[in-house]
């Protein structure tokens, strides 16, 4: 089981995964109406569990996705079979409904942005945390791309979830890019639930340094990662930095920014998801890893990748060269 699975449509049963891909603004087109439940177990699922939820109350999808996702859960409640004859949907459904055609903006226009809800379950743990995002729903906002989760980030949150142990969860972590946050609070919150795990023993938390060279994602992410529903908020230790990848090339090196930032930093850890998807970005990229993989405290460098182009790909492979200690995840 992947991340981006787990996340986006789960794998317990219809009516979880039907939580999730509403909380995570999934296409109803995508989604799987639960016929094998009772119109009870699934009225009253929709009603408390999804309208009613009080974090989705605060944090809600776009009015939008809520206006899409009501007309199709309503059109497949009143095609169901009653398990009695008076049975009718609960006004709120269609209160809820209504309110948002009234007020619905023009569609033909781009999508607003929208709080996106994601589960995941920390290793060896049965119960299932959530992250809480404010994102874009474009690709290109504000001429970046940073103010959304991409797959990537899924694929890379799965290996540090499953690698929490030799990986993040008592290193000082740095995130090259780190967007509206996704990563930074999947590190904060692994490395307080290890820390609590360990109380009698508990260490000050390492630190969580979120990088990005847009000044606007990087206010989005501090935004994101100190949402109150986000365990993330208590994490004491994350800082949210300017860094130019580019600073890495200006000689001398050991005058840039960039070993400036490594030199206080003492990375243990640098992470970083779908940062190579235009070819001016790799040189300077690269620059960036090496100048931390040659600092004594940093132990590996864990990038994903999302393949758009198999020559940015294998440019950004030939440029990094053979690093024992880089991890390149496809």
């Amino acid at each position: 089981m992947t991340f981006t699975n787990d996340v986006c449509y789960g794998n317990n049963n219809e009516l979880l995964s039907l939580l999730k891909g509403y909380s995570a603004l999934i296409s109803p087109l995508h989604l799987k109406f639960p016929v094998q439940y009772s119109y009870t177990e699934v009225h009253t699922f929709l009603l408390h569990q999804v309208l009613l939820d009080p974090h989705l109350e605060q944090y809600p999808p776009s009015g939008r996705y809520q206006q899409s996702f009501w007309k199709w859960a309503i059109e497949h409640l009143e095609r169901m079979n009653k398990d009695e004859e008076d049975s009718e949907i609960d006004t709120r459904i269609y209160d809820r409904y209504l309110s948002l055609m009234s007020g619905s903006t023009d569609p033909s226009g781009p999508p607003p942005d929208s709080y996106m809800t994601y589960y995941w379950k920390p290793s060896s743990s049965l119960a299932y945390e959530t992250i809480t995002l404010l994102e874009s729903r474009t690709t290109i906002e504000s001429g970046t791309t940073g103010l959304r989760t991409w797959c990537a980030s899924f694929v890379l949150a799965s290996y540090l979830i499953a690698n929490a142990g030799t990986t993040i969860r008592d290193q000082t972590v740095l995130e090259l890019g780190c967007g509206s946050g996704f990563l930074g609070i999947i590190v904060a919150t692994i490395q307080q639930k290890f820390n609590e795990r360990h109380e009698s023993h508990r260490q000050p938390l390492p630190a969580v340094l979120l990088t990005d060279v847009n000044a606007g994602v990087l206010s989005r992410c501090h935004d994101n990662v100190q949402l109150r529903c986000n365990q993330s908020s208590n994490h004491p230790n994350i800082t949210f930095s300017t860094l130019d990848w580019f600073d890495a090339l200006s000689p001398p090196c050991s005058e840039s920014t960039v070993t400036a930032f490594l030199s206080k930093a003492s990375v243990g850890v640098v992470i970083g998801a779908d940062i190579v998807f235009d070819p001016i970005l790799v040189p300077p990229l690269v620059a960036t890893l090496r100048l931390a993989l040659s600092c004594e405290s940093t132990r590996m460098a864990v990038v994903a990748l999302t393949v758009r182009n198999e020559q940015t790909l294998a440019y950004f492979v030939t440029e990094a060269g053979e690093q024992s200690s880089t991890f390149v995840v496809r």
